[in-house]
C-alpha cells in the first residue's frame, strides 16, 4: 500500500520500467501489482490529488505571480 509521495513516485517509476513486461511473466505479475496499487491510491485521492500526492511545499513557487491584485495593476502596466 502506498503511504506517501516518495513511495508513489518510486512505484510509478518501477511500473514505467516494467511497462513492456509480458503478461504472465514474473515481471508482468509485478507490473499488475504495481498498477493496482497506483489505482488504489488514485481512487482514494480522487478529485483532490488523483495525480499523486502534492509536494509538501505545495505547487506554488516564489516566482509565481499572484493574480489576486492583477486587474487593478493592469492600468499601471500600460504606457501612454
Amino acid at each position: 500500500m502506498i503511504t506517501n509521495k516518495t513511495e508513489y513516485e518510486a512505484i510509478a517509476a518501477r511500473a514505467r520500467a516494467l511497462s513492456d513486461a509480458q503478461e504472465g511473466s514474473p515481471a508482468g505479475e509485478e507490473l499488475a501489482t504495481l498498477v493496482s496499487e497506483l489505482r488504489q491510491w488514485d481512487e482514494a485521492h480522487k478529485g483532490e490529488q488523483s495525480h499523486g500526492p502534492e509536494p509538501v511545499e505545495g505547487l506554488n513557487r516564489p516566482d509565481d505571480m499572484s493574480i489576486s491584485g492583477l486587474p487593478g495593476n493592469l492600468g499601471k502596466l500600460k504606457k501612454d
